[in-house]
């Protein structure tokens, strides 16, 4: 069974709560490195099961999730109230090859992104942490609740990952 979005987010804040998301979101490309490196591309790639992605395809979706969360930010920064876009990531991992794509490239990738983000939001003023856009499945996200789903969206793929790689020994 599906979860609702008001599920999902209950599940994702509460993988964040009593947590200060920076912090989370500053050492998951090391967490996730030190999960995946002694894995080969076979363990990588394999499915836990058919219909849960594999570890590399996480960590593709999380790179490709880090530009969506950048480009929200920066949406919001640059016109508050702005409408954003969800999308399906399923579909996004099917046309993005997630299942064909280099996990390691793609955690570079990830780690790239993170800190230009992060980077981003070390300079913001606490009135621009405020601002929100309106999302389309959630309503109104400021970039301090963005900020927190994302940890707590790298919490929960971190758990994934692990568990991934658990079951493919």
């Amino acid at each position: 069974m599906k979860e609702t979005i008001s599920e999902y987010v209950k599940r994702i804040e509460g993988k964040v709560a009593g947590q200060n998301p920076i912090k989370v979101q500053a050492a998951t490309a090391q967490k996730l490195a030190r999960l995946v490196k002694d894995a080969t591309p076979a363990k990588l790639k394999k499915r836990p099961a058919p219909e849960k992605w594999s570890a590399a395809e996480i960590i593709t979706h999380l790179a490709d999730v880090e530009i969506a969360v950048g480009w929200r930010i920066r949406s919001i920064l640059g016109a508050p109230g702005t409408a954003l876009q969800a999308y399906d990531q399923d579909a996004w991992a099917m046309a993005g090859h997630y299942s064909k794509r280099d996990p390691r490239k793609a955690l570079e990738q990830f780690r790239v992104l993170r800190d230009t983000n992060l980077a981003l939001l070390k300079m913001l003023t606490p009135e621009q942490w405020k601002q929100f856009g309106m999302h389309a499945e959630r309503g109104e996200e400021s970039i301090e609740r963005i900020v927190q789903m994302a940890a707590g969206h790298d919490i929960n793929h971190l758990e994934q990952v692990e568990a991934a790689l658990k079951h493919t020994k």
